[in-house]
């Protein structure tokens, strides 16, 4: 299963924007992670199997990782103990 990190957004949160650019930046040190943005209303569904309640939530790899925008150090040590604790 592949590294995937998703951002879950409402429409019209304020920090979607934040989070778009904060996720360029990070994901450049992380070639394996795959990302994708996640609507919450229309793929309401998958936010509450997930247990997404809160914009913005990031996921990876279906657990909720962190909600709101973390610092960018913070999100970058998280996914390094996540991928590294897969491949071990």
């Amino acid at each position: 299963m592949p590294n995937r990190l998703e951002l879950f957004i409402h429409p019209g949160c304020i920090s979607h924007e934040d989070g778009k650019q904060f996720i360029k930046s990070v994901l450049k040190d992380f070639p394996q992670v795959e990302f994708r943005e996640v609507d919450m209303i229309t793929e309401q569904k998958r936010s509450v199997i997930l247990g997404v309640r809160m914009s913005p939530t990031w996921v990876f790899d279906d657990k909720i990782i962190a909600v709101g925008i973390p610092a960018e150090q913070t999100l970058m040590m998280l996914l390094e103990e996540l991928i590294h604790d897969k491949t071990h």
